[in-house]
Protein backbone atom coordinates (compact mmCIF):
# COMPACT_ATOMS: atom_id res chain seq x y z
CA UNK A 1 0.00 0.00 0.00
CA UNK A 2 1.37 3.42 -0.98
CA UNK A 3 1.60 5.79 1.98
CA UNK A 4 -0.09 9.21 1.92
CA UNK A 5 2.23 12.03 0.86
CA UNK A 6 1.44 13.97 4.05
CA UNK A 7 2.19 12.87 7.58
CA UNK A 8 2.90 12.19 10.25
CA UNK A 9 2.07 15.18 12.43
CA UNK A 10 5.38 16.50 13.73
CA UNK A 11 4.28 19.14 16.24
CA UNK A 12 1.69 21.61 17.45
CA UNK A 13 2.21 25.28 18.29
CA UNK A 14 0.56 27.07 21.21
CA UNK A 15 0.60 30.80 21.87
CA UNK A 16 0.20 31.82 25.49
CA UNK A 17 0.10 35.07 27.49
CA UNK A 18 1.11 32.98 30.54
CA UNK A 19 4.27 31.31 29.30
CA UNK A 20 5.74 29.84 32.47
CA UNK A 21 2.34 28.79 33.82
CA UNK A 22 1.60 26.91 30.58
CA UNK A 23 5.02 25.22 30.42
CA UNK A 24 4.87 24.21 34.08
CA UNK A 25 1.35 22.78 33.76
CA UNK A 26 2.27 20.56 30.82
CA UNK A 27 5.39 19.35 32.59
CA UNK A 28 3.83 18.70 35.99
CA UNK A 29 0.50 17.18 34.99
CA UNK A 30 0.97 15.74 31.48
CA UNK A 31 4.39 14.13 31.76
CA UNK A 32 6.25 16.41 29.34
CA UNK A 33 9.61 18.13 29.88
CA UNK A 34 11.47 21.07 28.38
CA UNK A 35 13.60 19.70 25.56
CA UNK A 36 15.01 23.08 24.51
CA UNK A 37 14.32 26.78 24.84
CA UNK A 38 15.18 29.66 22.53
CA UNK A 39 14.27 33.25 21.71
CA UNK A 40 12.37 34.26 18.58
CA UNK A 41 14.38 36.36 16.15
CA UNK A 42 12.74 38.97 13.91
CA UNK A 43 12.23 36.63 10.95
CA UNK A 44 10.62 34.03 13.19
CA UNK A 45 8.39 36.67 14.77
CA UNK A 46 7.19 37.94 11.39
CA UNK A 47 6.51 34.40 10.24
CA UNK A 48 4.00 34.03 13.05
CA UNK A 49 2.32 37.31 12.19
CA UNK A 50 3.88 40.07 14.30
CA UNK A 51 7.28 41.70 14.77
CA UNK A 52 6.20 42.31 18.38
CA UNK A 53 7.04 38.66 19.07
CA UNK A 54 10.76 39.31 18.51
CA UNK A 55 12.70 38.44 21.67
CA UNK A 56 9.93 36.30 23.17
CA UNK A 57 10.67 32.84 24.55
CA UNK A 58 9.92 29.64 22.70
CA UNK A 59 9.99 26.24 24.42
CA UNK A 60 9.95 22.79 22.86
CA UNK A 61 8.33 20.21 25.12
CA UNK A 62 9.03 16.49 24.72
CA UNK A 63 7.40 13.29 25.96
CA UNK A 64 9.09 10.63 28.11
CA UNK A 65 10.72 9.23 24.96
CA UNK A 66 12.45 12.62 24.54
CA UNK A 67 10.58 13.39 21.32
CA UNK A 68 9.93 17.15 21.06
CA UNK A 69 6.45 17.71 19.66
CA UNK A 70 4.91 20.76 21.37
CA UNK A 71 6.11 24.31 20.65
CA UNK A 72 4.98 26.93 23.18
CA UNK A 73 5.51 30.60 22.27
CA UNK A 74 5.38 33.42 24.81
CA UNK A 75 2.96 36.07 23.57
CA UNK A 76 2.14 38.35 26.51
CA UNK A 77 -0.30 40.53 24.56
CA UNK A 78 -2.27 37.68 23.00
CA UNK A 79 -5.98 37.77 23.67
CA UNK A 80 -7.72 34.72 25.03
CA UNK A 81 -10.42 33.04 22.95
CA UNK A 82 -13.27 30.63 23.40
CA UNK A 83 -12.14 27.62 21.33
CA UNK A 84 -15.76 26.63 20.66
CA UNK A 85 -16.71 29.90 18.97
CA UNK A 86 -14.48 30.06 15.87
CA UNK A 87 -13.28 27.94 12.97
CA UNK A 88 -9.74 26.61 12.66
CA UNK A 89 -7.76 24.27 14.87
CA UNK A 90 -9.89 23.26 17.81
CA UNK A 91 -8.21 20.41 19.68
CA UNK A 92 -5.12 18.25 20.05
CA UNK A 93 -5.84 14.54 20.41
CA UNK A 94 -3.02 12.93 22.38
CA UNK A 95 -2.26 9.25 23.10
CA UNK A 96 -2.36 8.25 26.75
CA UNK A 97 -1.96 4.84 28.38
CA UNK A 98 -4.70 4.99 31.03
CA UNK A 99 -7.27 7.75 30.63
CA UNK A 100 -9.24 6.88 33.77
CA UNK A 101 -6.18 7.09 36.01
CA UNK A 102 -5.04 10.28 34.30
CA UNK A 103 -8.48 11.73 34.96
CA UNK A 104 -8.01 11.41 38.70
CA UNK A 105 -4.63 13.18 38.47
CA UNK A 106 -6.11 16.13 36.58
CA UNK A 107 -9.05 16.85 38.92
CA UNK A 108 -7.08 19.46 40.89
CA UNK A 109 -4.93 20.80 38.08
CA UNK A 110 -4.77 23.79 35.69
CA UNK A 111 -6.45 21.57 33.08
CA UNK A 112 -10.22 22.10 33.34
CA UNK A 113 -12.11 18.87 32.71
CA UNK A 114 -14.92 19.42 30.20
CA UNK A 115 -15.56 15.78 29.32
CA UNK A 116 -15.34 12.78 31.64
CA UNK A 117 -13.68 9.57 30.37
CA UNK A 118 -16.06 7.74 28.03
CA UNK A 119 -15.95 5.35 25.08
CA UNK A 120 -16.30 7.18 21.77
CA UNK A 121 -19.36 7.01 19.57
CA UNK A 122 -17.31 5.59 16.67
CA UNK A 123 -15.79 2.70 18.67
CA UNK A 124 -15.72 1.36 22.23
CA UNK A 125 -12.03 0.53 21.64
CA UNK A 126 -11.32 4.26 21.96
CA UNK A 127 -11.81 5.87 25.36
CA UNK A 128 -11.19 9.58 25.86
CA UNK A 129 -11.66 12.59 28.09
CA UNK A 130 -11.47 16.28 27.23
CA UNK A 131 -9.84 19.18 29.04
CA UNK A 132 -9.02 22.84 28.43
CA UNK A 133 -5.47 23.91 29.26
CA UNK A 134 -4.00 27.15 30.67
CA UNK A 135 -3.99 29.07 27.37
CA UNK A 136 -7.36 27.83 26.12
CA UNK A 137 -6.09 24.74 24.31
CA UNK A 138 -8.64 21.92 24.09
CA UNK A 139 -7.12 18.46 24.52
CA UNK A 140 -8.62 15.05 23.79
CA UNK A 141 -6.69 12.64 26.00
CA UNK A 142 -7.28 9.31 24.30
CA UNK A 143 -6.59 5.69 25.17
CA UNK A 144 -6.54 3.31 22.20
CA UNK A 145 -7.33 -0.20 23.47
CA UNK A 146 -7.34 -2.12 20.18
CA UNK A 147 -7.07 -1.63 16.46
CA UNK A 148 -9.98 0.30 14.96
CA UNK A 149 -10.23 -0.42 11.23
CA UNK A 150 -10.41 1.30 8.80
CA UNK A 151 -8.44 3.86 10.84
CA UNK A 152 -4.71 3.40 11.36
CA UNK A 153 -4.03 4.63 14.90
CA UNK A 154 -1.01 4.34 17.21
CA UNK A 155 -0.94 2.90 20.72
CA UNK A 156 0.52 5.05 23.50
CA UNK A 157 4.17 4.22 24.14
CA UNK A 158 4.43 6.18 27.40
CA UNK A 159 2.10 7.67 30.03
CA UNK A 160 1.24 10.74 27.91
CA UNK A 161 2.69 10.25 24.46
CA UNK A 162 2.15 12.89 21.74
CA UNK A 163 -0.31 14.44 19.32
CA UNK A 164 -1.71 12.01 16.75
CA UNK A 165 -4.94 13.71 15.61
CA UNK A 166 -5.32 17.50 15.23
CA UNK A 167 -9.02 18.40 15.15
CA UNK A 168 -10.40 21.37 13.22
CA UNK A 169 -13.81 23.02 13.23
CA UNK A 170 -14.91 23.85 9.68
CA UNK A 171 -17.99 25.42 8.04
CA UNK A 172 -17.97 22.99 5.10
CA UNK A 173 -16.66 19.44 5.35
CA UNK A 174 -16.30 18.88 1.60
CA UNK A 175 -14.42 22.13 1.02
CA UNK A 176 -12.12 21.49 3.99
CA UNK A 177 -11.22 18.08 2.59
CA UNK A 178 -10.04 19.50 -0.73
CA UNK A 179 -6.74 20.79 0.66
CA UNK A 180 -5.78 17.56 2.42
CA UNK A 181 -6.83 15.37 -0.49
CA UNK A 182 -4.59 17.43 -2.80
CA UNK A 183 -1.64 15.41 -1.46
CA UNK A 184 -1.01 12.20 -3.38
CA UNK A 185 -2.53 8.95 -2.08
CA UNK A 186 -4.52 10.88 0.52
CA UNK A 187 -8.24 10.26 0.86
CA UNK A 188 -10.81 11.38 3.39
CA UNK A 189 -13.51 9.32 5.08
CA UNK A 190 -16.85 11.03 5.71
CA UNK A 191 -19.44 10.08 8.33
CA UNK A 192 -21.70 11.62 10.99
CA UNK A 193 -21.00 11.28 14.69
CA UNK A 194 -21.88 12.72 18.08
CA UNK A 195 -19.42 15.27 19.50
CA UNK A 196 -20.52 15.59 23.10
CA UNK A 197 -18.21 18.40 24.26
CA UNK A 198 -19.19 20.56 21.28
CA UNK A 199 -22.91 19.86 21.79
CA UNK A 200 -22.64 20.77 25.45
CA UNK A 201 -20.59 23.92 24.87
CA UNK A 202 -22.82 25.26 22.08
CA UNK A 203 -26.14 24.31 23.66
CA UNK A 204 -27.07 21.67 21.11
CA UNK A 205 -29.03 18.54 21.97
CA UNK A 206 -26.55 16.22 23.64
CA UNK A 207 -27.08 13.43 21.09
CA UNK A 208 -26.84 15.68 18.03
CA UNK A 209 -24.66 14.24 15.29
CA UNK A 210 -22.40 16.31 13.04
CA UNK A 211 -20.81 15.80 9.61
CA UNK A 212 -17.20 14.74 10.22
CA UNK A 213 -14.31 13.82 7.95
CA UNK A 214 -11.06 12.10 8.81
CA UNK A 215 -7.99 12.06 6.62
CA UNK A 216 -5.54 9.19 7.08
CA UNK A 217 -1.94 10.45 7.17
CA UNK A 218 1.33 8.57 7.01
CA UNK A 219 2.63 7.42 10.38
CA UNK A 220 -0.71 6.24 11.82
CA UNK A 221 -1.91 9.82 12.26
CA UNK A 222 -5.17 11.46 11.17
CA UNK A 223 -6.68 14.87 10.66
CA UNK A 224 -10.26 15.26 11.88
CA UNK A 225 -12.55 17.93 10.42
CA UNK A 226 -15.82 18.63 12.27
CA UNK A 227 -18.48 20.61 10.39
CA UNK A 228 -20.27 23.03 12.71
CA UNK A 229 -22.55 25.83 11.52
CA UNK A 230 -22.58 29.45 12.66
CA UNK A 231 -19.09 29.94 14.14
CA UNK A 232 -16.83 32.97 13.68
CA UNK A 233 -14.42 33.02 10.77
CA UNK A 234 -10.90 34.03 11.74
CA UNK A 235 -8.32 35.04 9.17
CA UNK A 236 -4.56 35.15 9.63
CA UNK A 237 -3.48 38.78 9.88
CA UNK A 238 -0.24 40.48 10.76
CA UNK A 239 -1.26 41.10 14.33
CA UNK A 240 -0.58 39.26 17.54
CA UNK A 241 -2.13 35.78 17.35
CA UNK A 242 -4.78 34.75 19.82
CA UNK A 243 -3.84 32.37 22.59
CA UNK A 244 -4.30 28.62 22.23
CA UNK A 245 -3.64 26.31 19.30
CA UNK A 246 -2.11 28.35 16.50
CA UNK A 247 -0.67 25.85 14.00
CA UNK A 248 -0.08 22.16 13.33
CA UNK A 249 3.12 20.95 11.64
CA UNK A 250 3.16 18.06 9.17
CA UNK A 251 5.87 16.15 7.37
CA UNK A 252 5.38 16.11 3.59
CA UNK A 253 7.30 14.47 0.77
CA UNK A 254 6.91 17.54 -1.45
CA UNK A 255 5.78 21.07 -0.68
CA UNK A 256 2.50 21.99 -2.39
CA UNK A 257 2.43 24.45 -5.25
CA UNK A 258 1.25 27.95 -4.52
CA UNK A 259 -1.85 27.26 -6.60
CA UNK A 260 -2.87 24.49 -4.21
CA UNK A 261 -2.26 26.12 -0.85
CA UNK A 262 -2.72 29.61 0.53
CA UNK A 263 0.95 30.06 1.42
CA UNK A 264 1.81 32.77 3.92
CA UNK A 265 5.58 32.23 4.31
CA UNK A 266 8.47 30.12 3.01
CA UNK A 267 11.54 29.40 5.14
CA UNK A 268 14.16 26.92 6.27
CA UNK A 269 13.53 24.93 9.43
CA UNK A 270 16.52 22.94 10.67
CA UNK A 271 17.79 22.36 7.12
CA UNK A 272 14.35 21.45 5.79
CA UNK A 273 12.28 23.51 3.37
CA UNK A 274 9.02 24.61 4.97
CA UNK A 275 5.96 26.70 4.23
CA UNK A 276 3.24 28.14 6.42
CA UNK A 277 -0.09 27.57 4.68
CA UNK A 278 -3.75 28.00 5.48
CA UNK A 279 -6.61 25.56 5.10
CA UNK A 280 -10.12 26.53 4.03
CA UNK A 281 -11.31 27.15 7.60
CA UNK A 282 -8.40 29.43 8.52
CA UNK A 283 -6.33 26.68 10.13
CA UNK A 284 -2.57 27.21 9.89
CA UNK A 285 -0.39 24.33 8.68
CA UNK A 286 3.39 24.26 8.80
CA UNK A 287 4.45 21.86 6.04
CA UNK A 288 8.00 20.54 6.39
CA UNK A 289 9.63 18.66 3.54
CA UNK A 290 11.30 15.37 4.37
CA UNK A 291 12.77 13.30 1.53
CA UNK A 292 12.92 9.99 3.40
Amino acid sequence: MIKPAIGPVTSATLFTPNYQTTVDAWCKYLGQHVHSEEVLDLSGAKRWGSSKLEGQKLAWLANELNEPWLRIIDSPESQSKNPFESYGWFSLEINVQNVDKLHTELIDSPFKIIGEPADLDVSDAIRAMQVVGPCGEVLYLTEIKAEVPPFELPFARCWVDRLFIPVGLVPNRAKALEFYESFEHTKGLQFDTKITVVNRALGFEIDRRHPVATVQLAGENLVELDEINGLDEVEFEHALPRSGISAISFAVRELPSESVANQLAKYQLKNHHAVLAMGSAGELLELIQFND
